[in-house]
């Protein structure tokens, strides 16, 4: 038999690995317990294992865009306890995409400057500027890590990433939709890539990751731009149903295929694209979600509209005239995250926030961590 202390050891580390991760307080606080403690917390074995155990990242907070600010603002509003970046605002940042521990801002031109995108971090504030390509009538961009293998619970801005950046232009009666990728370790923009099709402008909506693609939304949204970004990276244009207008968001089902979320009066209507044994693409369908259920009654007297998803953890978010709110859409949980009716668009940033992490940000100031805990 192994000696009381180590088996009381084993007991305390697997009690450590179960603490929540979008609560990272509660780590922080156990790194004040003692000095073994904090070594335990912040070496890479159990970091390595507290990710593992959890799997899916976090979800921290949200960017949104404050258009009643002049210039415009990008707000980090956070949703877990005890976290909060180093600044939640930044003027004249536009915010595009955060995926795989970083976010993507589109930064505006000004006298002193050209217009660039910026790469940031929001745990360790980090970041990173690139200059733009030449942009098209309409576009967008995403930010995904460009690890091969990387299994992304805990890639940061300091890792290797890629920007795809889409546009479109009309070309008399035909519209062209082109592609390109930025790469961090190139400090460099790859060739463009090209599709037509007869009517989908890109829409500055939030991009969804699927497979080994990111998916954009075209304006009319009936469409859906597939940006492949190994091989050949290759565009093409998806049809999807005409239904819920406009009001729609991108979306990844717990499989990871890729969907969409629809508001129709008081109700939630999430599609997936299935495909068959033959190969044949389908929309189907497969979940209702009744708000009247969830939401106070007066946050349904106008009809709400979603206006975001965090990717791997399955919560929307859902704009009312009270505010906003997060509904998990696996538990039903509800959380008024923001008071604000006017946050038309939600960009989640899920990362986990670990004490090792905490301590570099903060200089590993006890008295500092103590605020943060609490």
């Amino acid at each position: 038999m192994p000696p009381a202390t180590a088996l009381m050891d084993d007991v305390v580390v697997e009690i450590l690995l179960r603490l929540p991760p979008d609560e990272p307080g509660c780590l922080v606080r156990a790194c004040l317990v003692s000095k073994p403690w904090r070594r335990l917390l912040t070496g890479n074995a159990f970091l390595r294992s507290y990710r593992k155990f959890h799997g899916a990242l976090p979800m921290l907070g949200f960017l949104h865009r404050l258009y009643d600010e002049d210039p415009c603002v990008a707000r980090f509003v956070p949703t877990a306890k005890s976290f909060r970046p180093p600044r939640t605002d930044r003027r004249c940042w536009y915010a595009l995409d955060a995926r795989h521990g970083r976010a993507l801002f589109y930064d505006s031109e000004s006298e002193q400057k050209p217009a660039e995108f910026v790469v940031w971090d929001p745990v360790t504030d980090g970041h990173r500027r690139i200059p733009l390509p030449e942009t098209p009538k309409s576009w967008n961009a995403a930010v995904l890590c460009a690890v091969d293998g990387c299994d992304h619970l805990d890639c940061h801005g300091d890792d290797p990433f890629l920007v795809a950046f889409v546009g479109t232009d009309k070309e008399e009666r035909i519209w062209i939709t082109s592609a390109c990728f930025y790469s961090s370790e190139a400090s460099s923009w790859s060739s463009t890539s090209f599709v037509e099709h007869p009517d989908a402008s890109i829409e500055m909506q939030p991009s969804a990751l699927s497979g080994n693609a990111v998916y954009f939304l075209c304006d009319p949204s009936t469409r859906i731009l597939q940006c492949d970004f190994v091989g050949e990276r290759k565009l093409s244009v998806i049809d999807r149903p005409d239904v819920h207008e406009n009001n729609i968001v991108l979306i990844t089902a717990e499989d990871g295929t890729l969907g969409f979320a629809g508001v129709q009066e008081s109700s939630i209507y999430l599609w997936s694209m299935e495909v068959d044994p033959d190969g044949a693409a389908a929309w189907v369908q497969h979940r209702v979600v009744d708000l009247g259920k969830l939401l106070p009654s007066r946050a349904l007297m106008i009809t709400p509209d979603v206006s975001g998803f965090a990717e791997g953890v399955g919560v929307i978010f859902v704009r009312t005239i009270v505010g906003l709110f997060t509904i998990e859409l696996k538990s039903g949980r509800v959380r008024k995250v923001s008071s604000r009716g006017s946050v038309c668009t939600a960009i989640p940033y899920t990362s986990f926030y670990t004490p090792d992490r905490a301590i570099r940000q903060l200089n590993a100031s006890d008295d500092a961590l103590i605020h943060l805990s609490t």
